[in-house]
């Protein structure tokens, strides 16, 4: 939509916080269960992008005024849109990027606009082209189907699958742009695999948090240590109950610091479920994501291998975190150890992937390392190798 045809006229502004409690009061009585006009406001302080005004002219000094409001969505915000952590309606800042971050995907919040203002939407796809913009997928869900069919024209899709989950209602439009394009305006931060994340040469003089699947002796030493720093030095838990014998009957993840080790994760796998456990990060380390960061990339993980259901077991005070993966507590006061601390008891259950790891992944992948299925292993380098030297 190209600005100097469809827009003349037509201005975009930043509002002031009355002239937003104005609109959002007058957009309400068209669409019934907006957001309240001071979350809109919150949201609106937090990154001044998400909301423009769109005022034209009407020749007699009076204005028609509309309002376009979107939410660029991070990393974390990107993924609480298909698990249903993101409340659409009231959303928590804490997926919103700030005004200088690169956004992973952008909701369109809402569109209300007269049919004489409709051309002002010119302006929000200018600002969709920017660098910061320009690679994010967009989505939005339709108030009516008025709003379904406008959407469509524009490009829309109905439906929406990633991360497992699909999301029926939700309205999806796939950038199109030259790979050169895509490659130079891609968020900073896109491990391909959440779980194999950690590349030491670039993350050396770096605090990048990267994570990877303990595949060595020296790395499961140092899931040792940041276990007993944290188990055994600062909550006094005895050395039996830390080391229960289950240390090689999992998968351990470890997390870094840019190269320090800095937190660690183990799973353990039943019949038909994964037991989350043994989560430890160094102290100077908690005000970071990667406790955040080494959960999410366990279950996917996991569900990589074909695991959908969770059972984890968390004090009461770190048990907001598993909250928001979607773990749900079990009724009752929970379980205690010998240390006398008191654990609640949570399961999660999540939409099982269309590509987890099976017997028909051939039988190359099923050699290949744990965490590395999407690399090609040493069978096939040594194999084409081979190849080579017969050739």
């Amino acid at each position: 939509m190209e600005l100097q045809k469809v827009g003349r006229g037509i201005v975009s502004r930043a509002p002031t916080e009355d002239r937003l409690r104005q609109l959002v009061a007058r957009a309400a009585m068209d669409v019934p269960g907006i957001a309240e006009a001071e979350k809109v406001i919150e949201i609106y302080r937090h990154n001044p992008d998400t909301i423009m005004e769109i005022v034209r002219s009407n020749g007699s000094g009076e204005a028609e005024t509309g309002i376009i409001a979107l939410l660029p969505l991070n990393e974390d915000g990107d993924r609480a849109l298909f698990t249903g952590e993101l409340d659409t309606v009231a959303p928590d800042c804490r997926f919103i990027c700030h005004q200088s971050q690169r956004a992973v995907s952008v909701y369109v919040w809402g569109i209300w606009v007269t049919p004489r203002l409709a051309g002002g939407i010119a302006h929000l796809m200018e600002r969709l082209s920017s660098n910061k913009y320009r690679s994010a997928t967009l989505y939005c869900k339709a108030a009516n189907e008025k709003a379904l069919k406008f959407f469509e024209t524009l490009g829309f899709t109905k439906g929406a699958y990633k991360f497992g989950h699909s999301v029926p209602e939700l309205l999806r439009y796939e950038r199109r742009y030259g790979t050169e394009d895509l490659a130079a305006a891609a968020p900073e931060e896109a491990p391909s695999k959440s779980y194999d994340s950690y590349d030491p040469a670039t993350a050396a003089g770096t605090s990048s948090i990267g994570i990877k699947v303990v595949h060595s002796l020296d790395e499961l030493l140092q899931v040792f240590a940041i276990r007993s720093a944290t188990y055994l030095g600062e909550q006094g838990v005895p050395y039996s109950e830390d080391m229960d014998g289950n240390d090689f009957s999992g998968t351990h993840l470890i997390g870094y610091v840019g190269t320090e080790p800095a937190a660690c994760l183990r799973l353990r796998y039943f019949s038909d479920f994964v037991k989350v456990e043994r989560l430890a990060v160094l102290p100077k380390f908690r005000n970071s994501r990667i406790a955040f960061r080494i959960v999410r990339a366990g279950i996917d993980f996991a569900r990589e291998k074909g695991y959908h259901r969770f059972y984890g077991q968390a004090e009461a005070s770190i048990y907001p975190l598993w909250q928001r993966f979607g773990f749900k507590a079990r009724p009752g006061d929970g379980v205690s150890y010998m240390t006398g601390r008191r654990y609640l008891e949570g399961d999660l259950e999540v939409d099982r992937p269309n590509d987890y790891i099976s017997t028909d992944a051939g039988a190359y992948v099923l050699l290949r390392p744990e965490g590395r299925w999407h690399e090609a292993g040493e069978f096939e380098k040594s194999q084409n190798a081979f190849g080579d030297r017969a050739a």
